[in-house]
């Protein structure tokens, strides 16, 4: 199966102000990460492919799960960060504390 790529700039699942830029293979930081984003140009349709495509979108900037269209754009119109990707982060094994 084909994975389909939905976002142009992939927002860091932890740190929000760091993305990666898909379309100029590059990383992001602060405002242009939101500027970037798959959201950012004709939202309200991408938000609903999305929802119906994989069933939820997730709000970076609340870290909470989104599986409404209604609550999607609640956060949208509050200038939060949508997404359906996160950039990958090969040292978070490196950084998480051990448990005994």
């Amino acid at each position: 199966m084909e994975k389909k790529e939905y976002g142009y700039c992939i927002p860091h699942a932890i740190y929000s102000y760091i993305g990666y830029y898909r379309n100029q293979d590059q990383v992001v930081f602060g405002d242009e990460v939101k500027r970037h984003s798959f959201f950012a140009e004709n939202a309200g349709e991408k938000i609903k492919g999305a929802l119906e495509t994989l069933g939820w979108v997730y709000c970076v900037d609340c870290r909470h799960v989104i599986f409404s269209l209604d609550e999607a754009f609640e956060h949208l119109n509050n200038g939060h960060l949508l997404a359906v990707e996160f950039m990958p982060d090969i040292v978070a094994a490196e950084e998480a504390p051990a448990v005994d």
